[in-house]
């Protein structure tokens, strides 16, 4: 059966959105990749996982399926093969989705994999991130997941959110050094005091 006018519009409207899509879900898969190879190998204290650039290999499959099933369509108006079409592209559609939920479960599984090699242990998630469903925080200091100051920067998951986190556990190290730097000295005085003191009498 040939499309109608309203048929064609909708097909290109598909067409325009995959396309459109498509590049997209590629930018997420590979800024998921080097996102999480850097933040493993960036040896932070607490590095955040999302699983759901996941789903970006099934949905980048589905795109370009959307796009040679709607260019066919177009194309080809031969009503002989239409119904075989229909049929191989249905199938291939719903492949697509579970792809996108394989790939959702295996590439979380992969990063968690890695991370855990790397040390890395994943907080509870009823510390960090419990609004989050799709991420997860994970620390090589487990009492980070419990720290206030920590829950306190990290809320939606974002990568900044990690290195801000590092940046007050250096300040917090700064401080804590300082600190004693100065019951050093403190105690230094104190002694020199007492000497001095001992060579009066």
């Amino acid at each position: 059966m040939a499309l109608t006018k309203s048929q064609k519009k909708a097909a290109l409207g598909l067409l325009l959105l995959s396309l459109v899509l498509l590049p997209v879900v590629v930018w997420g898969l590979l800024f998921d990749l080097s996102y999480h190879t850097q933040a493993i190998a960036s040896g932070r204290q607490l590095i955040i996982h999302s699983s759901m650039h996941g789903l970006a290999f099934g949905g980048g499959v589905l795109c370009l399926v959307l796009i040679i099933w709607v260019v066919v369509r177009l194309a080809f108006k031969a009503q002989v093969y239409e119904q075989r079409i229909n049929r191989l592209f249905g199938r291939l559609i719903i492949g697509s989705f579970v792809l996108m939920l394989t790939g959702y479960y295996g590439m979380s599984l992969y990063w968690q994999t890695k991370m855990a090699a790397k040390g890395y242990e994943q907080c509870p998630a009823s510390t960090l991130l419990f609004t989050r469903v799709t991420y997860s925080a994970w620390t090589l200091n487990p009492a980070l997941c419990y720290d206030s100051d920590v829950k306190r920067i990290v809320l939606r998951g974002s990568s900044g959110e990690s290195e801000q986190v590092e940046q007050m556990l250096q300040q917090r190290e700064r401080q804590q050094e300082a600190r004693r730097q100065f019951l050093l000295q403190e105690e230094q005085l104190k002694q020199q005091r007492l000497q001095r003191a001992a060579e009066s009498q």
